[in-house]
C-alpha cells in the first residue's frame, strides 16, 4: 500500500471550479428549504381560506321555506 501525501491545495481553474461547486451545492439546499416554508405557508393559508369560507356561509341569512 502507498502511503498518500497530502494533497496540494486546488489552485487556477481547479480552485474556481471547486468554489463554484461548493456554492452550487449550498444553493440547492436553500432552495429546497425554501420549498419546504413555502408549502408549509401554503397549506397554513389555505386552511385558513376554506375556514373563512366556512365561517362566511355560516352567517349568511337563510331564505324563509313555505
Amino acid at each position: 500500500m502507498k502511503d498518500r501525501t497530502p494533497a496540494e491545495p486546488l489552485r487556477g481553474e481547479a480552485a474556481f471550479r471547486a468554489h463554484k461547486a461548493e456554492i452550487a451545492k449550498r444553493n440547492e439546499s436553500a432552495w429546497a428549504d425554501g420549498a419546504v416554508q413555502r408549502a408549509a405557508r401554503e397549506a397554513r393559508l389555505s386552511e385558513q381560506q376554506v375556514a373563512d369560507a366556512k365561517r362566511e356561509r355560516a352567517s349568511l341569512p337563510r331564505q324563509p321555506h313555505r
